[in-house]
């Protein structure tokens, strides 16, 4: 009786190891398939980046200031634009440069870019050393986001008319009035 107890407790252990030996094996295939999943999504995201122009945002309009430094490297030109926000992926960007063989081209210099761009209109915008004045950029209040100024802001002579000041662009009216605005306490009759 204690024999073919022994025996139920062998071929039930028996059972448990198999079960086990099987669970953990399902549990290793599963692994790998999600390894293998992941690594061919990830690798065809990198390749479609690479191939087929695309922008990190293209609802974010918003201008970013990026200063490319000279002698840059074009690891460094990808991580500088990586860490302004402005490209979605630095591999990316390094590929592009490396497949569009445009790394001798780069300038250095400030550039106002967007996460909205392209990968082609960043690399077009940083290769022609379209560079910008970093004081024609303001940051509004909350400085989250830089936007260029204004036509209006850049020369606005409304309150004093052309041509009075400084700088002013030498206008005179014709009719040979005065060239300064009335004063705001002056009412007209």
């Amino acid at each position: 009786m204690n024999n073919s107890r022994r025996k139920k407790a062998f071929k039930t252990e028996n059972r448990l190891r198999i079960a086990l030996y099987y669970s953990f094996q399902l549990l290793i295939d599963v692994l790998i398939l999600f390894v293998f999943i992941k690594g061919f999504s990830t690798a065809y995201n990198f390749s479609h980046d690479i191939f087929v122009d695309s922008a990190k945002n293209l609802k974010d309009k918003d201008i970013v200031v990026v200063k490319i430094l000279p002698d840059s490297s074009t690891s460094m030109v990808a991580d500088t634009l990586y860490e302004a926000g402005v490209i979605k992926n630095k591999y990316v960007m390094m590929a592009k440069i490396k497949v569009n063989e445009v790394g001798g081209k780069i300038k250095a210099g400030s550039y106002g870019l967007s996460p909205s761009m392209t990968y082609s209109e960043i690399i077009r915008i940083i290769t022609g050393g379209i560079s910008v004045n970093e004081d024609s950029f303001k940051t509004n209040e909350d400085d989250k986001v830089a936007t260029p100024l204004d036509a209006g802001e850049i020369h606005d002579n409304s309150e004093v008319g052309a041509g009075v000041g400084d700088e002013g662009d030498g206008y005179v009216p014709e009719d040979g009035g005065d060239a300064e605005a009335p004063d705001a306490g002056e009412g007209t009759e």
